[in-house]
């Protein structure tokens, strides 16, 4: 399993280290940021020796260097340890590895026109440290821009056809299954050709026929979506003959390339399934925010320190140096490929809540995350919001929904709790009774040296006074809700001025460490869902 690039001093490139995905590396970000030149640098690293196989189209698994370099005496300059490509196991233990030099070399004798080459080599400890200038011993498919050349731009002498020649029928039928359901096809195939055109070098086109139209028909896309699953044909047949398998290695630039979005998406799954199912690795380019939305959404929760599944590698310029920045949130892609900041693009997240009291008690709770939230002004009760919620979970699932604390088992059920825990964003103010009966009990449980009394003695704030003139005294009408209600609105201005909640804060810190990480969790789910930036613990 190829591990990790370490580059030295390549190009652009000075001291990065990239660790490949054990199925699936997308590499992304700006124009001219060098994100080819590190599938170049993979593909430069191995090759199948002759004879051990051949591809659907005939050709070594090896990479053209021409297609993968081309070489600048000025800035590519002669010397050794450029970078270092290192081969592990499933545990991460280092199994092989190849480091290489760049040299410029007269292309023959008497001449001083030179070309360039990059060489690997690895010193043999078991041969008496004997150096080695030999690739590694594995199957590489290198699928480079000059894959797409529109056929109907093609001379009509220059393309020739013949039909494809598979080595199973259940790699035929894989084939057609795929090619269908990635680009959403109804017609049934009745064959599939291998269409050359001779004016490009030699380009294969996999071109496939139906009852309505052939080949010829064929769009760049069909053929773009052709290619790329002949070549992980080409691994599934060489993975049946040799033995014991080492992995094989796909590279595709511009995977995106004349591919509608959810082809893409689709294309991609196709990709890391069949990457598993043969253990080979992939790695692509891209600068399609689409399919980056997609890959951020299997990236999300990757492990920082270990090479997972799927890796993303976001390549930005945007400060003027190199920054290769791995698993990042899709809206900071998004961003800089936009050219936007956080300020510009930002998108809040809805609040819902019960009344203004809980509205008071959520702001001060969580008055550093403001300004990531649009706290409506609205009343509804909680078996109103848990209807609401019910009858429109696409909208209401992707909001929060705030209840105080004394909201009912019962009302909470009017949406099932599998579905509250799996989307999340219900949130409960601290304690099991109302905001407002929070601060009346956390007033008269004060003892008579807090130094609330000092502040609030200017407004005559005594415990004699709330104990006499609170919610449930005579000076308030109606329900135990409405007096409680009424009584912390006459007092509201006065607790901001006497800065109440900042000691209730104070006093309660557990109460108030669990709800900003309950609220936190909810967040993230619901900026998860909806390509908003998460919050970062």
């Amino acid at each position: 399993m190829f591990h990790s690039i370490e580059i030295k001093q390549f190009r652009c490139f000075c001291d990065h280290t990239i660790m490949l995905g054990k199925y699936l590396t997308v590499l992304a970000g700006r124009n001219s940021t060098g994100k080819s030149t590190v599938l170049g640098m993979l593909g430069n690293a191995t090759e199948l020796k002759k004879g051990e196989g051949a591809t659907y189209f005939s050709k070594a698994f090896r990479a053209d260097f021409g297609e993968l370099f081309k070489g600048s005496e000025t800035y590519d300059t002669t010397g050794s340890d450029k970078y270092k490509i290192t081969i592990a196991d499933e545990q991460g233990k280092e199994m092989d590895y190849r480091q290489f030099r760049v040299t410029w070399q007269k292309k023959s004798k008497g001449s001083d026109e030179k070309r360039f080459r990059i060489i690997p080599y690895k010193y043999q400890k078991e041969d008496g440290n004997k150096k080695t200038d030999a690739k590694l011993d594995i199957p590489v498919y290198y699928l480079g821009l000059s894959r797409l050349f529109p056929i109907g731009e093609a001379k009509e002498d220059s393309i020739k056809a013949a039909n494809l020649k598979f080595e199973r029928p259940e790699h035929e039928q894989w084939f057609a299954e795929k090619y269908k359901s990635i680009l959403s096809l109804h017609e049934e195939i009745t064959s599939i050709s291998g269409t050359s055109i001779g004016e490009t070098e030699n380009k294969k086109v996999v071109g496939i026929n139906t009852d309505t139209y052939d080949y010829r028909a064929n769009s760049s896309g069909q053929d773009n979506v052709g290619q790329i699953l002949l070549a992980l044909l080409s691994f599934r047949k060489i993975h049946e003959t040799i033995t014991p398998w080492r992995g094989g290695l796909l590279l595709i630039d511009e995977f995106d390339s004349t591919l509608h979005p959810a082809a893409q998406n689709r294309l991609i799954d196709i990709m890391v399934a069949e990457a598993r199912a043969l253990n080979i690795q992939i790695a692509i380019t891209t600068h399609s925010i689409s399919l980056l939305k997609h890959i951020t959404e299997k990236t999300a929760y990757n492990i920082s320190n270990d090479a997972n599944n799927v890796e993303l590698y976001y390549f930005t310029n945007a400060n003027r140096a190199l920054e290769l920045k791995r698993n990042i949130e899709f809206s900071i892609i998004e961003g800089d490929l936009l050219v936007q900041s956080a300020v510009q693009n930002r998108k809040k997240i809805k609040v819902y809540s019960e009344d203004s009291e809980a509205r008071w008690f959520f702001k001060n709770l969580l008055i550093n995350h403001q300004h990531l939230l649009e706290v409506l002004d609205i009343a509804l009760g909680c078996s109103e919001l848990m209807t609401l919620f019910k009858a429109d979970m696409t909208y209401f699932g992707n909001v929060l929904i705030m209840l105080d604390g004394d909201v009912e088992e019962k009302t909470l059920n009017i949406v099932d709790s599998k579905t509250r825990d799996r989307l999340g964003n219900i949130i409960k103010l601290p304690n099991d009774v109302r905001p407002e009966e929070v601060m009346y009990k956390y007033l008269l449980a004060l003892p008579s040296d807090h130094p609330y009394w000092g502040i609030g003695a200017t407004l005559g704030f005594t415990w004699d006074y709330f104990n006499d003139s609170g919610p449930t005294s005579n000076q308030y009408t109606g329900d135990e809700r409405d007096k409680y209600k009424k009584w912390f609105l006459q007092h509201q201005s006065d607790f901001d001025t006497t800065k109440l909640y900042s000691y209730w804060a104070e006093d309660n810190p557990d109460d108030v460490n669990a709800f900003v990480g309950a609220f936190i969790n909810a967040y993230n789910k619901v900026a998860d869902r909806t390509s908003i930036p998460r919050i970062q613990i």
